[in-house]
């Protein structure tokens, strides 16, 4: 190895290095926050009691001889008494609650997200977004159950994964859900906060469970999810970055993975299986382009697929 390999090598470690260390904090950040936030949230629900100091002398009361009497009241006509008692007597405007078929529906898709069944989920949502059926209040009360199930199946993966073992089905499927409802049209209603709130939810899944198949060198699916968490909408700008990054170091070393098969090429290797992935890296390169990842950040993975594609020619012309 050489002076300038070894250079990179470090170099290389060390972009690794402050990669997870910024991923760590965003991932585990998020729940120190929605703590302190429910704290605070707590203090101010607390009322204060004033507190008289010792000596202090009381405020006194208004005397009601300062106030002038009463005079008559102003004439008033027909329509002022009609105006006046429909005021009185209207109660306030308030927003208009669910009946209890809209309430049944609610607990029965709630039911089935708890359960982790969401074949069945699916199988009520899809039909009642198509008709237009779905409130932004249902929205927002089906996002909040989605989210919770995303939280849950992610403590569950983290405690699998300590063991060597996880199912992410359960976790896929709850995103996929999530994404649904998130991108549907009465979920643009909704306020910016509870929006940004699901999206984040949504981008730690995403990129947790790339970054759980990049360890696992399951680089293909790990490229999927981790566009999927670059697609997240109404997240800020520094939870893509890291997305970003995530998706670049994945796509080298998927392109690196593709030339081990150069060894394989020089007997009597599939060649025709080389080309597809090599094929297959350079389409996940263009889409990362297509989603704003400048070139340079890239150079690497394109330089390895090109090793690969000239290798298979020379071999082929051979």
């Amino acid at each position: 190895m050489t002076v300038e390999e070894a250079l990179l090598a470090v170099v290389g470690l060390v972009a690794v290095a402050l990669l997870f260390l910024g991923l760590a904090q965003t991932l585990e950040g998020e729940q120190r926050a929605r703590r302190r936030a429910r704290r605070r949230r707590l203090a101010r629900s607390v009322p204060s009691r004033p507190t008289t100091e010792p000596g202090a002398a009381r405020p006194s009361r208004p005397s009601l001889a300062r106030h002038p009497a009463p005079g008559p009241a102003p004439a008033s006509g027909p329509g002022d008494l009609v105006t006046r008692a429909a005021e009185v007597v209207a109660p306030p405007t308030r927003p208009r609650a669910p009946d209890a078929e809209a309430l049944a529906w609610r607990e029965r898709m709630a039911g089935h997200i708890r359960r982790r069944e969401f074949g069945e989920a699916r199988a009520l949502i899809d039909p009642a977004l198509a008709a237009g059926a779905v409130t932004v209040d249902g929205a927002e009360f089906l996002l909040e159950v989605c989210s919770t199930a995303i939280a849950r199946d992610l403590w569950r993966l983290r405690r699998a994964l300590r063991r060597g073992a996880g199912d992410e089905t359960a976790l896929s499927a709850a995103m996929e859900t999530t994404r649904l409802i998130l991108e549907s049209a009465p979920a643009a209603n909704l306020a910016a906060g509870s929006r940004q709130k699901i999206g984040r939810r949504l981008w730690r899944g995403h990129t947790r469970l790339g970054l759980r198949r990049w360890r696992a060198g399951d680089f293909e699916a790990a490229v999927e999810t981790l566009f999927q968490a670059l697609s997240v909408p109404g997240i800020d700008e520094r939870r893509p970055r890291l997305a970003r990054d995530l998706l670049v170091r994945t796509l080298e070393d998927m392109a690196g993975q593709s030339l081990e098969l150069i060894p394989q090429l020089r007997g009597e290797g599939d060649r025709a299986a080389a080309l597809e992935q090599a094929h297959r890296v350079l389409e996940h390169i263009r889409r990362a382009r297509a989603d704003g990842i400048v070139a340079e950040d890239l150079a690497v993975a394109a330089s390895r697929v090109r090793q690969l594609l000239e290798h298979i020619e020379t071999t082929s012309v051979q």
